[in-house]
């Protein structure tokens, strides 16, 4: 029977991950695949290892308080490969443990394909030696990827962005908004403070301060937030009471879809929102060290995919003290009152949705991972 491995250490690589191995059962029913990940990789079929729950940490000072519990993960995870000698290693995103997971793997005469590229083309570029060394290939989801990882010699595939197998978008052509919002008009602003514990608390309160600065020239405003599967909800409601306020898990779509304006963390929620062509201002905080840490290694000029393929910058980025009630505020009220500006955005979001491909990532990257079974060329 053979054997496959997928490694993916966060939320959204389990959504994308767990697209894919459906797509692999569906070819090859006999294979057995154990796992890193979450529930949608166990509900397609993987038996887990490890769940996401506690493998999400984020940034440099959060992962070293919790480096013992990552060590143990990775000592635990080479014994499983060791001892189960699957014949391939699929990496999802997850760098700071998957490029470390490449080297042992590749030690251990495993092959190894990446899915969904770390960003070293964003920062720390010096990684691109690790992943030319220790992988077989890389199936891209971003179209400029592909040229720049062949650029650096390593084997790289473009197969789409998963995104678009999860989703339908309109291929519609934007037809444009006439009038400008009224201060009494029914608004809804919808919040998407991330999927990492660290993320929602630092940036949730945020978020919920613009919404109340926003009811003042806005009076009918309503806000709902949507809570990723592994917060809990509660303990918000609680710290955060308000009858306007909804709190809503596993409806991303429909809360992209509906709402005027979007505030929303910066990463893959981003460019789901940017598929279904909804205004937006993306925020992100982190720690002062993180930061401070960040700046040396970046090397983009922004931190939002659309702004990145379009090549331009169509959405306002608020990071770090920039991300404050009054400015996100500012922005989302510019983004409700200049119908100009949000029509333009509107339709750069759709030119970028137009760049990404179209659907059948997800097969396109079974297929590849497939090929690197034994026998199978």
């Amino acid at each position: 029977m053979p054997k496959i491995f997928i490694s993916a250490g966060e939320l959204s690589g389990d959504m994308h991950a767990g697209l894919v191995i459906s797509e692999i059962i569906r070819r090859r029913p006999d294979i057995n695949i154990s796992a890193i990940g979450g529930d949608n990789m166990a509900n397609a079929g993987a038996k887990l290892l490890f769940h996401i729950r506690d493998t999400s940490f984020m940034g440099f000072t959060e992962v070293v308080k919790h480096l013992p519990f990552i060590l143990n993960l990775f000592r635990q995870t080479v014994r499983h490969l060791r001892e189960t000698q699957p014949d391939l290693v699929v990496l999802v995103d997850y760098p700071g443990f998957n490029l470390k997971l490449a080297k042992a793997a590749a030690k251990l005469g495993i092959p190894v394909v990446y899915y969904i590229s770390p960003t070293v083309w964003a920062w720390h570029q010096s990684r691109v030696k690790i992943i030319r060394k220790y992988t077989k290939q890389v199936l891209c989801i971003l179209p400029f990827e592909e040229d720049w990882y062949r650029a650096h010699h390593v084997s790289a595939k473009f197969v789409g962005h998963p995104l678009l197998d999860r989703i339908k978008i309109s291929t519609e052509p934007i037809i444009n908004e006439t009038e400008p919002y009224n201060i009494t008009d029914p608004i809804r602003i919808n919040l998407f403070p991330g999927s990492r514990k660290q993320e929602v608390e630092r940036l949730l309160p945020t978020m919920i301060d613009a919404v109340r600065q926003l009811r003042q020239i806005y009076p009918n405003l309503i806000a709902s937030v949507s809570v990723a599967p592994q917060i809990q909800s509660q303990p918000l409601r609680e710290r955060f009471p308000d009858d306007q306020i909804e709190w809503i898990s596993g409806k991303n779509e429909e809360l992209m879809r509906n709402a005027d304006v979007l505030i929303i963390t910066s990463g893959t929620a981003t460019l789901e929102a940017t598929f279904f062509g909804t205004p937006m201002v993306v925020v992100y905080k982190m720690s002062p060290l993180n930061y401070r840490l960040g700046k040396l290694l970046v090397h983009v000029w922004s931190i939002t995919i659309a702004n990145l393929v379009a090549g331009k910058r169509i959405i306002q980025e608020l990071v770090q003290a920039e991300a404050s009630p009054q400015k996100i505020a500012i922005e989302v009220h510019r983004l409700l009152a200049d119908i100009d500006y949000r029509n333009a955005m509107r339709h750069s979001l759709q030119e970028v949705s137009e760049r990404m491909g179209k659907p059948g990532a997800s097969a396109q990257a079974a297929e590849a991972i497939l090929s690197f079974l034994p026998n199978s060329r």
